[in-house]
């Protein structure tokens, strides 16, 4: 009887040291779970409310997957294009980055920029090597969005601001 209570105990003891309870199953809290949830409300088609009739600034974004957006920037002046911008937002290595194509070459260099620590509705980036902008930053306000590119230029502050709203 005590070689059968023995028995059953090592094979309890060693049937429950393979196992894990679901609490021990990834505990890990995703760290960018939150900023990540605010990049994925960027996905959508958003056009600058204080555009005039001579030009229009537009973003669109859609996902490529869990862990990238892509978009596009580009200024319309009437039928014409004058300006296009590549885009892309991306879940890398525990780190969110930005990144950007002016010109929207393929060919071209993407400029980098990464995520930081910000507070409420706000997605901050920056890269303080960059010519300009060195930040660019996304709060959402509302039903839309207002980015800013800033930094300095040649010395002096420079700040680009964009509301956008769905379009």
């Amino acid at each position: 009887m005590k070689l059968h209570h023995t028995l059953f105990a090592a094979t309890l003891l060693f049937a429950s040291c393979g196992t894990k309870s679901p609490e021990q199953i990834n505990t890990t809290p995703d760290p960018l779970a939150r900023e990540w949830d605010l990049a994925e409300k960027l996905i959508g088609d958003w056009v600058d409310s204080t555009s005039s009739d001579t030009f229009l600034v537009h973003e669109s974004w859609k996902a490529i997957n869990d862990s990238t957006l892509d978009g596009r920037g580009q200024v319309m002046a009437g039928k014409d294009t004058v300006f296009i911008e590549l885009l892309k937002l991306e879940r890398r290595g525990g780190e969110l980055i930005y990144s950007a194509l002016p010109g929207g070459q393929a060919t071209g260099t993407w400029t980098s920029f990464q995520g930081t620590v910000s507070s409420g509705d706000t997605l901050l980036f920056e890269n303080p090597a960059h010519d300009f902008p060195q930040r660019i930053r996304y709060q959402l306000e509302g039903p839309g969005w207002h980015a800013s590119a800033s930094g300095t230029e040649n010395g002096k502050l420079r700040e680009s601001h964009f509301w956008y709203v769905r379009r």
